[in-house]
């Protein structure tokens, strides 16, 4: 079983290691402890998915494959499966939208493919691009205005975070002044905006926390990319801004899992149970 380790948050590989016993070894990619040869008799991986490995096996506590040695090969996912977020899982039949690659090879040389919007842009931006329209703006630090898609957009494949001026809100991919009254619900959207500029599609960026407390997005050393559907201390969303769950806080609970976004309870320690829910431990 993963043990948590007790050292501050992003401990180096050694100081990581030092943490596990002699009968184990130190997996960096989930930083826990694993036994080498594995566990003698794991569960099985959720349907729809398989480790498809015997150097690998399912651990429910991390939600994912993990393997029985340190140095185990990548196993390799049968027909119909793919290997991502440490698990092989079923491939889509049907992808409801184009896929990254058959978007980006119709863009040119000198071109790069942007998700968001769905099209091909010039490598360094146009060289005189059109102003916004009165009332709006695009953020100086890397963006510009694109009168075919009506927003700003960006001049390098992996642009820093739009900051606009002042009693501006970034919103709908561009800068707008913001209203005179307080208007919170604006801001949880401009973070959600502002994410799925920051990291690759399907991952959510996450504030992290700082010393002086919770740092917003507002450069790239303030945010982690995250898989919040598997991710287990932010389950279903950002744990640091109270949109998900932090499934290891869950009081009582022993082993747990994130599934699909939600926090699952395996089991509990002693004095608990696992509520009917199987999202909690009651008290006995």
């Amino acid at each position: 079983m993963c043990k948590r380790s007790t050292t501050p948050s992003s401990p180096s590989p050694p100081s990581g290691s030092s943490s596990c016993k002699s009968s184990e070894f130190w997996w960096e990619p989930k930083s826990c402890c694993l036994p080498h040869g594995g566990q003698p008799s794991p569960p099985s991986p959720p349907s729809g998915s398989s480790c498809a490995s015997s150097n690998w096996y399912w651990h429910t506590g991390k939600s994912c494959c993990v393997p029985k040695t340190p140095s185990a090969p990548t196993p390799s996912c049968p027909a119909g499966f793919s290997w991502l977020n440490w698990l092989c899982s079923r491939a889509p039949t049907t992808p409801s939208t184009p896929s990254t690659p058959s978007g980006s090879s119709s863009c040119k040389s000198s071109e790069f493919w942007w998700e968001p919007k769905s099209c091909c842009l010039p490598h360094g931006g146009h060289p005189s691009p059109p102003s916004p329209p009165s009332g709006n703006s695009c953020p100086s630090n890397g963006w510009y205005w694109h009168t075919g898609k009506s927003c700003c957009v960006p001049k390098t494949p992996s642009p820093p975070a739009p900051s606009c001026p002042a009693g501006w809100s970034w919103l709908s991919w561009l800068c707008s002044r913001s209203p005179s009254g307080p208007q919170p619900s604006g801001h949880h959207k401009r973070a959600v905006n502002k994410s799925r500029t920051l990291c690759p599609t399907g991952l959510e960026a996450c504030p992290v926390s700082s010393l002086s407390g919770l740092r917003g997005l507002n450069a790239t050393s303030d945010y982690e990319c995250l898989d919040t559907t598997s991710e287990l201390e932010s389950c279903g969303g950002c744990a640091s801004t109270g949109k998900g769950q932090d499934c290891t806080a869950i009081e009582g609970a022993w082993n747990v899992g994130c599934n699909k976004g939600a926090c699952a309870v395996y089991s509990c320690a002693a004095g608990y149970k696992v509520g009917i829910d199987g999202q909690s431990c009651v008290a006995l």
